[in-house]
């Protein structure tokens, strides 16, 4: 007969087992840490909680953000190919990209990428490629310029600040200058390539352009406080691509929820723990499935870039940063 102490510890190593073996592993990784970009993770986490994949319990969560440093990002994919992950959440155009260079088996789930065809993630959006799928998280462009031209009823020409070697900002900048000929504006590139260039990208604006406008640049939106100041200091209107951001100094934007882009994406991957194939979940666009799009607006950014805002868009704002922010 086997004594009691040694059955009751044979039991829990064979539950400790069990439970090992049912752990699930989602590997999670962005270029960098910015307000939108923090609520996507935020939004991935509850989505997988809803599912019952808590963190903790049953779920074992990795988290690497590269700083903003591309060779990083790729060592980071390599430790996440090496780990072998149940499935990688790839946030933002060049993490997503550094994931599926490696070449792997492991499904991924790229979120917030502004163009995944023109970045070669996928071919369409009617099925994935390979065990690639996702959100894109492309601005709804005509509602921006809708409400930019709304504040500012004499917009002629818009600077956009961007760094050329992104594929999701030249897609945005390809998809912003033709709406914007419809509309009689003209768009003014202007080029930094790296952060420690956005403030020299942004004065070469002041005085050709009626305002200036920060697309959703994983490079620009790191340090948008610096495209903000000069636009303070010089009283150019700045908006931005995304309105998360706002309260950090821009004057306004309409934007998506970026926590609901995080929460589609986490439901992807709770379909793939679940058992489903990854070629059997299809990639979207974010503003075809979401139908909110918030407009925030900065008070205190609108007295220092001498701009009024028009009682129509105060009226129909989710959020208004006070004055004295």
């Amino acid at each position: 007969m086997t004594p009691k102490p040694l059955l009751l510890a044979a039991a829990l190593a064979l539950a400790g087992g069990m439970a090992a073996a049912q752990e699930r592993h989602v590997a999670i990784s962005t270029i960098v840490e910015v307000p939108a970009l923090n609520e996507t993770r935020q939004g991935v986490m509850e989505a997988l909680a809803e599912r019952g994949y808590a963190e903790g319990a049953g779920l074992r969560i990795s988290y690497q953000n590269a700083n903003g440093n591309m060779p990083a990002q790729q060592q980071i994919a390599a430790k996440f190919m090496g780990d072998a992950p149940d499935v990688i959440v790839a946030i933002t155009t060049p993490t997503a990209q550094a994931m599926v260079s490696q070449n792997s088996d492991i499904p991924i789930v790229f979120t917030a990428v502004t163009d995944p065809v023109k970045a070669k993630l996928i071919d369409g959006y009617d099925a994935p490629k390979g065990n690639v799928t996702g959100v894109s998280d492309a601005a709804p462009l005509q509602a921006q310029l809708d409400l930019f031209r709304e504040i500012l009823p004499g917009l002629a020409k818009l600077g956009f600040v961007y760094n050329p070697g992104l594929d999701n900002s030249l897609a945005a900048l390809e998809r912003m200058t033709a709406l914007a000929q419809a509309m009689g504006i003209e768009i003014v590139p202007s080029a930094a390539p790296t952060t420690n260039e956005v403030s020299v990208a942004t004065r070469k604006l002041v005085g050709k352009v009626d305002a200036i406008y920060v697309p959703n640049d994983s490079t620009v939106v790191s340090v948008a406080e610096t495209v903000f100041k000069v636009g303070q200091d010089t009283g150019t209107p700045v908006f931005l691509g995304e309105t998360s951001g706002v309260a950090r100094g821009a004057l306004g934007s309409v934007g998506m929820d970026y926590v609901a882009i995080g929460r589609i994406s986490g439901h992807m991957v709770a379909d793939i723990l679940d058992g489903k194939p990854v070629a059997e979940i299809p990639p979207v666009i974010a503003y075809e499935v979401l139908t909110e799009f918030p407009v925030v607006v900065n008070l205190d950014a609108a007295a220092k870039m001498n701009v009024t805002l028009p009682q129509s868009v105060l009226d129909r704002a989710a959020s208004v940063v006070p004055a004295g922010n």
